[in-house]
């Protein structure tokens, strides 16, 4: 099977990057996510590449060629070319020898066929060609077709290898699924949902967010609650009307998901387990301030001025305490949202030299009457 040649296949960056690896028609090929998504006509984002040869081969016909190369897991086979601003990960083929959920010790290997077994999902073990032919050694193209998101082999053999393939699972799974899990992959899931527990924050974080970031999570969500998989996540049970609430007005207002006002809604909008998530994740600190600030705005009267909210905390978050705010059932008139979609910021034109320049006297009371006088001046803006 062929692909049609694709502009990110053919940029002047790839192109130099095939010409530096010496037989790269046999030696080098695209990998996984980059295949997967040209086959089915989505937008290409990161470029991954497989090759036969050593790592060390690799940096050397790299650096002949003139082009930076970044060693980023050498012990994993993989390094990075720069081309013009642009990096494109080169990993060896390799076989795994040990895994204890987590992390795996590889052997490099020339075989592609020992390479694709170690994957996880059949789509994700695609490989292809400069020339555009497709290497699909498990089958991946016809799941795709089919809506079947299927673990390459033995389901709890590939969830072993490593915890986090359980969460890419309900990832690929709210993209690609026409079809729930057979009986095997569905014991697979529920028998191992504890190994999560072993998985670092971090790794867990980036998932769950891109899980959240899928048009539509809801199925994914009601399998991951089906499963326990959801309780080991979030400490929730099951999916409650708050989340559900949140995507149908989300449809209704035709808004792109915000992953972070989704986990909000999420988890009930439950404060306890907010700040659990927050350190067992290792949310970033404009991550959990962004949060705490959307809990704070939820607390106070849902009939403040809303005004107040987008000049001080800016339109992106006051969307969110919008759908949040509707999606716990409060009231409030739905031309809130057209307020907010046509707001412009204009800053406040008066600052504290102004007040002293007008005999105010410098110190707290100082910056008291500032906000007192900023928060006039937003509430004679106009609303439209």
């Amino acid at each position: 099977m062929k692909l049609k040649p694709q502009p990110w296949m053919t940029s002047p960056s790839i192109q130099r990057l095939f010409k530096a690896i010496p037989e790269s028609e046999n030696m080098l090929r695209f990998v996984g996510g980059c295949v997967r998504d040209a086959f089915i006509g989505k937008p290409v984002q990161d470029i991954d590449l497989a090759t036969s040869y050593k790592p060390e081969d690799i940096m050397a016909f790299l650096k002949k060629a003139g082009i930076k190369v970044i060693p980023t897991g050498l012990a994993h086979g993989t390094v990075m070319a720069v081309i013009d601003g642009e990096g494109f990960e080169v990993t060896t083929l390799r076989r795994d020898d040990r895994t204890d959920g987590r992390h795996a010790i590889v052997t490099f290997t020339d075989n592609w066929e020992e390479d694709a077994a170690r994957r996880d999902f059949t789509f994700n073990a695609l490989y292809l060609k400069e020339d555009g032919e497709i290497y699909d050694p498990w089958g991946g193209i016809e799941d795709l077709k089919d809506g079947i998101v299927r673990f390459i082999g033995d389901a709890n053999l590939r969830i072993q290898e490593d915890y986090l393939r359980l969460l890419r699972y309900f990832r690929f799974y709210a993209r690609f699924a026409k079809h729930p899990p057979n009986e095997d992959t569905l014991q697979a899931l529920i028998s191992n949902k504890s190994g999560l527990e072993k998985i670092s924050g971090e790794r867990i974080h980036s998932e769950l967010l891109r899980l959240l970031s899928n048009k539509d999570p809801l199925e994914s969500l009601e399998l991951m609650a089906k499963t326990g998989i959801l309780e080991v996540i979030t400490k929730q049970k099951k999916l409650g009307d708050v989340f559900i609430n949140l995507l149908s007005i989300e449809q209704d207002l035709k808004i792109p998901p915000c992953p972070l006002t989704r986990l909000y809604s999420l988890i009930d909008q439950d404060p306890k387990r907010l700040n659990w998530i927050i350190q067992r994740y290792k949310f970033s600190n404009k991550e959990s301030k962004w949060l705490h600030k959307l809990q704070d705005m939820i607390k106070e009267d849902p009939a403040k001025d809303i005004r107040l909210h987008l000049h001080f905390q800016g339109k992106d978050l006051t969307r969110a305490w919008f759908m949040s705010t509707l999606a716990r059932g409060d009231n409030l008139p739905l031309s809130t949202f057209e307020v907010i979609e046509n707001w412009e910021h204009k800053p406040f034109p008066i600052t504290g030299q102004d007040l002293l320049k007008q005999g105010f006297t410098a110190g707290p009371d100082l910056g008291k009457e500032l906000k007192k006088q900023e928060q006039a001046w937003v509430l004679k803006r106009p609303l439209s």
